[in-house]
């Protein structure tokens, strides 16, 4: 669908309605998304040669390699996410032991659109760069 709208997502993504049929499911914020990032978004999935193979190879396999406790691990989620939801799909088991795990209050799928500096501070602290 993405690659389809596309070539009107700047025109349409003016109008309120469109934005709201793109992204209401994805953002609890979704009004508050800017034009160039709801147009950025569009276009991204559109030009994404891998994002559906890799997507089917995600549902068909799950990743099961040990990652070393050295490596630090954050993971994050919206509390608002439809695509992965809590109850479906947030497997704690699955991640690594030593992991992190954040939810993000009034986030959806998109944390860094919705809660921008929660993740910025989350990836800094991870990666233990100086802010």
């Amino acid at each position: 669908m993405a690659k389809s709208l596309d070539k009107v997502a700047a025109t349409t993504l003016n109008y309120k309605w469109a934005k709201k049929i793109g992204f209401e499911t994805v953002s609890p914020r979704w009004e508050q998304l800017s034009y160039e990032i709801c147009l950025d978004a569009v276009a991204a999935m559109a030009k994404s040669e891998g994002y559906f193979p890799v997507w089917d190879g995600m549902l068909k396999k799950r990743f099961d390699k040990e990652i070393s406790a050295d490596i630090p691990v954050t993971i994050i989620f919206g509390d608002t996410d439809h695509t992965l939801p809590a109850k479906t799909c947030q497997e704690r088991s699955l991640a690594p032991k030593h992991a992190k795990w954040v939810i993000l209050p009034e986030t959806g799928h998109a944390p860094m659109w919705d809660s921008t500096e929660d993740v910025i501070a989350e990836i800094m602290q991870t990666t233990k760069l100086p802010k």
